[in-house]
């Protein structure tokens, strides 16, 4: 009888271990984020991003948005810049003073602009700005 418990208790735990081996494979798996869909709002015309951040753009439908864009250097490189739409990059890059950035969008998730390297070392600041936002049917 205590043979036959122990080998139970043994079946239990083995069973226990692997459902908890199973459910952290299934919480740290690479997935593409689901896309939500965009809820129609005002468009922000300018923008600051002073540290790494986002800008949200409701536009929800298709387009071809121009984003004029100004960045300041810190240690000889400008701010990193990505536009995407719901989980789909648009465009990315560095910028380095004012650059001019067109995309077109489907129209199927929120559009953002991201700022993802900001650098503080006195006198020396990185930031984004956001001049000014054009869309085109």
């Amino acid at each position: 009888m205590r043979g036959l418990a122990w080998f139970l208790g043994l079946g239990v735990f083995a069973l226990g271990f692997s459902l908890a081996l199973w459910s952290l494979d299934q919480g740290f798996r690479l997935a593409p984020l689901t896309r939500e869909a965009c809820v129609p709002g005002p468009i922000p015309e300018r923008a600051e991003l002073w540290s790494n951040g986002v800008v949200e753009i409701p536009l929800c439908r298709k387009g071809r948005v121009g984003l004029l864009l100004e960045g300041t250097l810190a240690q000889g490189k400008g701010p990193y810049a990505l536009v995407v739409e719901g989980s789909r990059v648009l465009w990315q890059g560095e910028v380095r003073g004012v650059r001019e950035v067109w995309v077109t969008t489907s129209g199927k998730g929120t559009l953002a602009l991201a700022f993802t390297n900001d650098l503080y070392r006195p006198p020396e600041d990185r930031n984004l700005f956001l001049r000014a936002l054009r869309v085109e049917p």
